[in-house]
């Protein structure tokens, strides 16, 4: 699956500052993958 155009915000106040360049590790959605390809198709 991808995910392209996400744009991160709170609620409730402004978009996330002093964010790190920490990427997703793909290992820790392994779990969920398959539901992923479900509600997010290519």
């Amino acid at each position: 699956f991808t995910v392209h155009g996400l744009w991160p915000s709170n609620l409730n106040g402004p978009h996330p500052e002093n964010c790190t360049n920490a990427t997703v590790n793909p290992h820790r959605i392994k779990n969920i993958q398959a539901q992923l390809k479900i509600i997010w198709p290519n």
